[in-house]
């Protein structure tokens, strides 16, 4: 058996990119290939001889490149079982082999992009767009001589309303791509900011896409319309974990700017080579930029979430005396088991993590995201044992979201009492409460309706459950008459959820748990809704049923304050400006 192996040739290995062991295989499957010619260009020699292999047979001319370092580090050329590249192979240039990918069958060594992602990358960005061809990529991106991509679930791109709304505003500053749909996170509100911002049409590129065999066929169609103006891309959606796409379009000069809505690590664990570091990132959680920034990232940005348009009425509605007490949200991460699959976590410091819990009552504290991180030792990306943290987080979020509703639950039966009341809001907003005794009026405290899937039912027995509503459709009209609780994820610490702008939108009451995102906003509206602990729910609660002028004032000061920097139209014009992509004003 020894004398076997020792008789096997030895396969080469080198480190790649993040200093693991990746061994190098010789076989034509290794090579990917794109392009028509009579010559060819050869993107990455490999470990052995591809000269000597049916690789490039019949080719009158045939190009060459490697990234020198990986040349170094393998055996000479002339070393490799025999001579080296016959006469017609020919050295290039990356600026030559740009040059020459049109005309050229071109030929790629996967694994060479483990090896030297920051130097395949935007080399085969370049080859790509080359491969496209010249008449797309020179073509003027004017109204006139573009049109949007009408993909058969982008059908709502031109509807009346998006028509309506262009009506006498000036030019459109070029084409979006979207991708995604109207069912996806986020498609509509940006469809309509980015309208509003002059950046239509707004052209949706199919879910499929990125796993079609050929993406050159499928870009090729995409930039028969023009040059887009703008990739925009929530969460990662439309863009291939390689990062052909974003190399691509930055070999093309295409801006790519990445929203990542959710936890930013939880996204990026998705991908396996550092493409994203170039790209515009953009996180709904101020606390993530540091460590991006220190992971590599170029560009990372904090940009909170907005209200949703549909959720404006024309005037806030006649309120309730007594606001049902509402929470409105999943009971745990949704498909927990398939995206923490190979994430662990020891039973002993979750034990810790949930008795640390009770004793701390505010997100940015206590066993966040942040502190599994450093409990854990700090996975790094793209270590797969970043979700560690991520799991830890969130069966903490879980128990602190029961522990929050159980609270307020069980708080309800207490007796009324003459309450200090200290709304905490400015003379601006409240001119007659103070920090004095003030009574209440006696209403009966209404039962807490939970608006969630199941899986409340088995972790609030006996609680009002009921079932989710239509987000667009339902939810709207449940929080204008509502007092509504926000529990933030440990997952986002430091974050805002949608319910801190549509709640007010919609015409309801907001109140938070103290997640540091609330300094977003003017301190005295913000002071007016904080809840330092689930106990502090009720006393606001009785505050506002007792004096509805004070809570009529509250709820127009927030629609103010929302209608005037806090829409989709203000982020997706703050991402232009940070790209440097001329916008129309808001």
């Amino acid at each position: 058996m020894n004398a076997d192996r020792a008789s096997r040739p030895q396969r080469i290995s080198l480190p790649d990119f993040f200093g693991r062991k990746l061994t190098l295989p010789e076989g034509q499957e290794s090579w990917r290939r794109a392009g028509e010619g009579e010559d060819a260009l050869v993107l990455g020699l490999g470990p052995g001889c591809p000269w000597q292999t049916s690789l490039a047979a019949g080719a009158r001319a045939v190009y060459w490149l490697e990234h020198e370092p990986t040349l170094q580090s393998l055996p000479a050329l002339n070393e490799r079982d025999g001579a080296g590249p016959p006469d017609h192979w020919k050295k290039v240039s990356q600026e030559e082999a740009v040059a020459l990918a049109a005309q050229c069958v071109c030929f790629f060594y996967g694994p060479g992009m483990r090896l030297a992602p920051d130097f395949w990358g935007p080399l085969l960005g370049r080859v790509d767009a080359a491969l496209l061809g010249a008449p797309e990529l020179t073509k003027d991106n004017s109204p006139e001589n573009s049109t949007a991509l009408a993909p058969p679930d982008a059908a709502n791109v031109d509807s009346p309303a998006c028509l309506a709304s262009r009506k006498g505003r000036g030019e459109s500053r070029g084409f979006v791509l979207l991708p995604g749909h109207d069912g996806q996170l986020l498609h509509q509100e940006l469809v309509q900011a980015l309208d509003s911002c002059g950046l239509h049409p707004v052209s949706a590129v199919p879910d499929a896409f990125q796993a079609h065999v050929d993406v050159h066929a499928v870009w090729r169609d995409i930039l028969r319309q023009g040059k887009p103006r703008l990739v925009l891309s929530v969460n990662l959606r439309g863009l291939d974990a390689e990062g052909r796409v974003f190399h691509l379009c930055q070999g093309m000069g295409i801006p790519v700017a990445l929203w990542l809505v959710d936890n930013p690590w939880h996204v990026l664990s998705a991908l396996r080579l550092p493409w994203w570091r170039e790209a515009h990132i953009f996180v709904t959680d101020a606390s993530f930029v540091p460590e991006l920034v220190a992971a590599g990232a170029r560009h990372a940005h904090h940009m909170p979430l907005a209200v949703a348009p549909h959720m404006w009425r024309q005037a806030a509605p006649d309120f309730l005396a007594a606001p049902e007490p509402l929470f409105v949200g999943r009971s745990a991460f949704p498909e927990k088991e398939r995206f923490f699959a190979a994430a662990k976590v020891p039973d002993g410091m979750l034990a810790e993590a949930l008795a640390l819990l009770e004793c701390d009552e505010t997100p940015a504290r206590g066993p966040n995201y942040f502190w599994w991180q450093q409990m854990l030792g700090r996975a790094s990306w793209p270590d797969p044992a970043i979700r560690s943290a991520g799991l830890g987080a969130e069966a903490c979020a879980c128990a602190n979201r029961v522990r929050w509703l159980r609270t307020i639950l069980e708080e309800r039966a207490s007796s009324f009492a003459e309450t200090n009341i200290d709304p905490g809001v400015s003379p601006s907003v409240n001119p007659n409460v103070g920090s004095v005794s003030v009574p209440t009026v006696e209403l009966a405290r209404p039962s807490m309706r939970i608006v969630g899937d199941a899986g409340w039912r088995e972790l609030l027995p006996g609680a009002n459950i009921q079932p989710p509503v239509d987000y667009y459709s339902a939810l709207p009209g449940l929080y204008a008459q509502a007092a509504v609780v926000n529990v933030t994820s440990l997952l986002l610490p430091h974050s805002l959820s949608q319910r801190h702008f549509d709640v007010w939108a919609a015409g309801g009451l907001l109140f938070s748990d103290a997640t540091p995102g609330l300094d977003l906003f003017p301190e005295d509206l913000a002071e007016a809704v904080r809840l330092d602990a689930p106990k502090d729910f009720w006393p606001r609660w009785d505050t506002v049923c007792s004096r509805p002028a004070y809570a009529r004032d509250l709820r127009l000061a927030w629609r103010e304050h929302l209608r005037g920097g806090h829409e989709y139209r203000h982020r997706v014009r703050r991402i232009c400006e940070l790209m440097g992509i001329a916008a129309d004003g808001v």
